[in-house]
């Protein structure tokens, strides 16, 4: 059976695309390789406590998942503060307060974003001052915290702020990532920490998926990964791995970046669009979850170069345990047996009872986390991945304007996207 749309991959961006074909009147057909829609977002039930193993945060300057949530009557909810903060200078564990840690991360994070206005007066148009943004654009992060003139410790309170961020080696992740968090969130660290960590929705994201999947009728099959796009004449044909051919008007691929390499797409991609899928987006990191006993306070511990170096208590649980999460910079460096020196190694004093955590790096549909794009991608390579490509087009989170990397991306990709496709059949 032929359909007007095929789209490829369930995440955000896939649903968001399909809901806005069908709404138009097309037929739509998706193609999801997972066992569940949702992509690099996961709510699940771990040993009775509900976790987001991939994308959770959402916040009311991210617009277009604002704007479904109050479509679809959601509610949110903030985490509170911690109570007690830990932050590591060499081999030395300080502590404090949030408001006193924040203070010296915050002195090193206005050199660091420092000429920001200029290189995106509009950061929902990332190339709207490219000029300005490619100086920044030449730089990693690491090559960027370089160029200031930092204490010890604010250098090292400031790499292990920007190392949660980039969920990647600070050596491989693009300066620009940071300033265009900085810039989509209002201007300040306070707002980068609040837009990226403080609130979440009280149903899981799971139940803002679900929200847009069945605001119009289109089919869906899961389990169903994609070996080729090819297009025939006026038609685009979607092979699957198994073999099944689907024939439409239009394709739209909403994987991530880092997946389209496995897609086998006849005739090939342009040029361009072959060198940036080649370049990728650097994310390789981590987000686990640490059941553990200790005191039974909120607390929040950084230290740059950790394999989980930013910690932080999201509940306490009612048996005196809590539940904590951390953010790392390699998922390869997480290893079971190595767990509780680990967490001595940035939090003594807890016993870890339990953890879980998933490889978005090895996961064959992910390759990594949220989109961390390297030096050069604002220069070379966003404009071209975002040009239709005749009767196909991409979409996804990692190829966004604004809120790249965050379920913000994919929306907002998704609704265009979408619009595209059906201006097409």
């Amino acid at each position: 059976m032929s359909h007007d749309v095929v789209v490829v991959g369930g995440g955000f961006a896939g649903v968001t695309a399909a809901r806005e074909i069908a709404l138009r009147g097309r037929s739509v057909l998706l193609l999801e390789a997972r066992d569940r829609l949702g992509g690099r977002t996961w709510s699940a039930d771990w040993d009775g406590i509900p976790v987001e193993y991939g994308g959770a945060w959402v916040h009311w300057h991210q617009p277009h998942t604002w704007s479904e949530i109050t479509r679809a009557g959601l509610r949110v909810e903030l985490s509170a503060d911690a109570q007690r903060a830990h932050w590591w200078v060499g081999g030395e564990r300080r502590e404090g307060t949030i408001a006193e840690r924040d203070a010296i991360a915050e002195r090193g994070w206005n050199r660091f974003v420092d000429g920001v206005l200029d290189a995106l007066p509009n950061p929902h148009e990332p190339l709207a001052a490219l000029d300005e943004l490619a100086r920044f654009d030449e730089l990693t992060i690491a090559e960027r915290l370089d160029e200031l003139a930092l204490d010890e410790e604010e250098r090292a309170v400031l790499a292990a702020e920007l190392e949660s961020l980039a969920s990647a080696p600070l050596e491989d992740a693009g300066a620009v990532s940071v300033l265009r968090w900085h810039a989509l969130s209002g201007h300040s660290l306070a707002l980068t920490q609040y837009t990226g960590g403080r609130v979440t929705l009280e149903a899981g994201t799971g139940a803002l998926l679900g929200a847009i999947a069945s605001a119009a009728p289109f089919e869906t099959r899961l389990e169903t990964p994609v070996a080729a796009v090819r297009v025939r004449g006026d038609r685009v044909e979607v092979e699957t791995r198994a073999g099944d051919l689907h024939d439409a008007a239009v394709a739209v691929v909403a994987v991530p970046l880092n997946v389209l390499g496995a897609i086998a797409f006849e005739p090939a991609l342009s040029e361009g669009k072959q060198q940036a899928i080649a370049c990728g987006q650097v994310s390789r990191g981590v987000k686990i979850f640490l059941r553990t006993r200790g005191s039974e306070v909120l607390d929040n511990a950084i230290r740059p170069g950790h394999p989980f170096g930013y910690l932080d208590t999201e509940v306490l649980l009612d048996d005196g345990t809590q539940l904590q999460i951390g953010f790392g910079i390699d998922a390869e460096r997480c290893r079971d047996a190595e767990l509780q020196r680990e967490l001595d190694d940035i939090l003594p004093g807890y016993e870890l009872v339990d953890a879980t955590w998933h490889d978005w790096l090895a996961d064959e549909y992910a390759r990594g986390t949220w989109a961390i794009h390297p030096p050069g991608w604002y220069t070379r390579h966003h404009a071209e991945m975002r040009r239709p490509e005749g009767s196909i087009l991409l979409a996804g989170s990692d190829i966004a304007n604004g809120w790249a990397g965050f379920i913000d991306g994919a929306i907002e990709s998704g609704l265009e996207a979408g619009a595209a496709a059906a201006a097409r059949v």
